[in-house]
């Protein structure tokens, strides 16, 4: 669990300020310019790829991510809005500020109850 205390930092540090990794041109951005919110489906976008992978995911109200696994842990974050995290017969609503750690290989599934942008580390 250690690792995921020092992930975020990593991670936030990365999209405001200097970072290593491989962000081609991009050493700074905002999830609110790079993620955006599209009627017709969910939108990711890859915020920044080096050791671990750094995605924002945008979800207008009423889309999911349909329920999916993942072999490795992620770390998810709720930039903006809000979100029910949904994994085995528990749900979690998560707003702006909240994080979910998901294990390895737990089905999952996440649906915005508003407009949102999130922060995907794995």
């Amino acid at each position: 669990m250690k690792a995921v205390k020092y992930l975020l930092p990593l991670a936030i540090g990365s999209l405001s300020g200097p970072a290593f990794g491989e962000m081609g041109n991009k050493m700074k951005g905002s999830i609110s310019d790079s993620v955006q919110l599209k009627k017709e489906d969910k939108s990711v976008a890859s915020l920044f790829s080096g050791s671990f992978k750094v995605m924002g995911i945008g979800l207008m109200k009423g889309q999911k991510l349909e329920k999916h696994s993942t072999p490795t842990s992620a770390f998810l974050h709720v930039h903006s809005g809000a979100v029910v995290f949904s994994m085995g017969d528990k749900k979690e609503l998560l707003r702006a500020g909240d994080y979910f750690a998901i294990p390895p290989k737990e089905v999952h599934e996440v649906e915005a109850s508003e407009d949102s942008r999130l922060m995907l580390i794995k």
